[in-house]
């Protein structure tokens, strides 16, 4: 590894060291982690990292979503991964255990678990420890566990772990939730068949069609991440506001090339041109409004 710059420091150190103004912790775990920062007893957020998250090799790492937690004053507890763990690891599963006998949760009034693809897994599985939570899962797995989902053949270094570990299963894990809001493209069939394992009857579906396994990644595009996790971290996202917002999807190129995606894989190569064409004048007429409105907006009252 390249020389650490330890004058970095992050952002919720910043908040919980000694002359900070709140209170927290950190603890580490061989390849995982966790850091607490006290804002207020309202609100907790659980964040998981994803794949694109875990091993971040510096000091001044930072928790999945810690910037936006952080802006809306809520507490946070951060889990870490230094890779594709899905964190199966004894010694974090204790210690979350330990928060639970201990009460650590029950001092918060609202408890919200989120995260993305593997993230999303551990903020479905270890929503058990929380009754009564709400979980936020974008693209999440169940499990990895081979006999579960043998038909699961992605995430191998995942499949390669201790599945045989407590909280491995997110299907069994679910009895005591709130709610969770699980976002998923149902063209996208591993992450579909997923989602149909989990106990159907406390989950709000939040289907992104054309998102792929991307579903993080086309939110931020639409600029709609940070009102998505509002709304749902709240439980006041409604699924209709939620089709409402995700309609301009189908003028983002990844939405294009997951659809082609979709097409191809399902054997309907001969649409894609079709789908292509459509895509394009559906853009362009997308951008040549946006520009009008740019136009009328600029004109002085008086000329209108």
């Amino acid at each position: 590894m390249e020389d650490v710059d330890h004058n970095k420091i992050p952002s919720w150190y910043g908040e919980i060291f000694p002359a900070g103004e709140n209170d927290g912790w950190y603890h580490k775990f061989g390849e995982h982690a966790a850091s607490f920062v006290e804002r207020d007893t309202a609100q907790l957020v659980i964040s998981f990292d994803n794949l694109s998250d875990a091993g971040y090799p510096y000091p001044d790492i930072e928790p999945w979503a810690g910037k936006f937690v952080r802006e809306n004053g809520w507490s946070h507890l951060g889990i870490y991964a230094r890779g594709p763990s899905w964190f199966r690891d004894p010694r974090l599963i204790a210690f979350l255990e330990q928060l639970e006998r201990t009460g650590f949760f029950r001092g918060f009034e609202k408890i919200a678990l989120i995260g993305t693809s593997m993230g999303g897994f551990a903020a479905l599985t270890f929503s058990s420890l929380c009754p009564g939570a709400t979980v936020v899962a974008l693209s999440p797995q169940s499990t990895l566990q081979s006999d579960l989902v043998p038909w699961e053949t992605r995430f191998g270094k995942g499949r390669d772990r201790d599945w045989s570990l407590p909280f491995s299963d997110a299907a069994s894990q679910l009895n005591g939730l709130g709610k969770a809001y699980v976002l998923y493209d149902p063209f996208f069939a591993p992450d579909k068949r997923h989602v149909m394992r989990l106990p159907q009857q406390k989950l709000i579906h939040l289907q992104g069609f054309g998102f792929g396994h991307k579903s993080a990644v086309v939110l931020r595009r639409l600029g709609l991440l940070k009102p998505f996790m509002q709304g749902a971290i709240s439980g006041e996202l409604q699924p209709s506001e939620f089709y409402k917002w995700i309609r301009k999807r189908r003028e983002l190129y990844v939405y294009r090339i997951v659809m082609e995606t979709h097409l191809s894989t399902r054997g309907k190569d001969d649409r894609i041109a079709r789908f292509r064409r459509a895509f394009r004048t559906n853009r362009r007429k997308s951008q040549l409004s946006a520009a009008a409105v740019d136009e009328q907006s600029a004109k002085l009252p008086g000329e209108r």
